[in-house]
């Protein structure tokens, strides 16, 4: 298949005038994102032309981009169209928060997994979604997926987190619309704030059908010794194959864990200086009030 750039011309012009790319309200990262952006799970193929319109841009600009992102990687051809390339694994592969924490993390979640006979995914919050970047899936299918994302009022990893979330971030959420995903999706700010409430003093959140009709989960956030907000375990399964109650506790003792491995990766040393000192924007709970890191000191970080 040969990607050509489309002709710039009137007509093209004239389909692209309710369009802001070409009035100069977007930047060329920011349009290049949102051809990126506007691949589906199930896309195993998309031509140009589609991605432009997903990604409300010209079909000449659209094409332009794509054929810049095959010629470094970042997308290839694939039956007619194209797809993701390894280029944007490879980079992937690279972030240090992600990398760090999945390594971190796997023999923990190995063992949850084994224990409790249930999926375990591993989570992080950005802005107000949850990201999963790691799962291990048991026999039950659920329909999760690495790289997937959902509202963090909707799931019980995502409750968890944000309960220990910078106070900004809380607010976007409880401020905003409630749509739901499944029977028992949360729709009130009132709802939220009890479940984050419980979440803060349990150190546990759950999902009863919230995200998924028939899926239940238990949740927990993983926090350094100073409370900050570093990701988020979860275990999963269907309704009536997990008992929550009894599996909590697993849960939180593997995200504690996980905080306290992290927390000895990041010990000081020479030039180094507190988290706190790097983001005065980012809401702790106070020293000795997140769930199971009583008496700990502060968190260092490298410079």
């Amino acid at each position: 298949m040969t990607v050509t750039p489309a002709a710039d011309d009137e007509s093209d012009r004239s389909l692209a005038s309710g369009l802001d790319d070409d009035h100069g309200k977007r930047g060329m990262l920011q349009r290049a994102m949102s051809i990126l952006s506007s691949f589906r799970p199930t896309d195993t193929s998309v031509s140009p032309t589609e991605l432009a319109k997903r990604a409300g841009l010209s079909k000449a600009t659209g094409h332009r981009i794509v054929k810049e992102m095959l010629e470094l990687g970042f997308l290839e051809r694939s039956n007619g169209g194209v797809r993701l390339g390894l280029r944007m694994f490879e980079i992937g592969q690279l972030v240090p928060r992600q990398r760090n924490l999945r390594r971190a993390a796997l023999p923990l979640m190995h063992d949850l997994r084994e224990a409790i006979r249930a999926t375990v995914h591993l989570a992080v919050l950005d802005g107000t979604d949850v990201l999963y970047i790691d799962i291990l899936g048991q026999s039950d299918e659920l329909p999760s997926r690495i790289g997937g994302r959902l509202p963090s009022y909707a799931t019980g990893v995502g409750k968890a987190m944000l309960a220990f979330a910078p106070l900004f971030i809380q607010e976007q959420v409880l401020e905003g619309e409630f749509l739901p995903y499944a029977p028992g999706t949360i729709r009130s700010r009132a709802e939220l704030e009890s479940e984050l409430e419980s979440a803060r003093r349990w150190g546990v959140a759950y999902d009863r059908e919230e995200s998924t009709a028939g899926v239940v989960c238990a949740a927990a956030p993983i926090l350094s010794l100073d409370g900050a907000l570093l990701g988020g375990l979860s275990v999963s399964s269907r309704v009536g194959q997990m008992n929550l109650q009894q599996v909590a506790p697993a849960v939180h003792t593997a995200a504690l864990t996980l905080g306290r491995m992290l927390a000895q990766e990041m010990a000081p040393r020479f030039g180094a200086a507190p988290i706190a000192e790097y983001d005065d924007n980012y809401a702790r709970a106070p020293r000795g009030s997140a769930p199971g890191h009583e008496g700990y000191g502060e968190v260092y970080i490298h410079e």
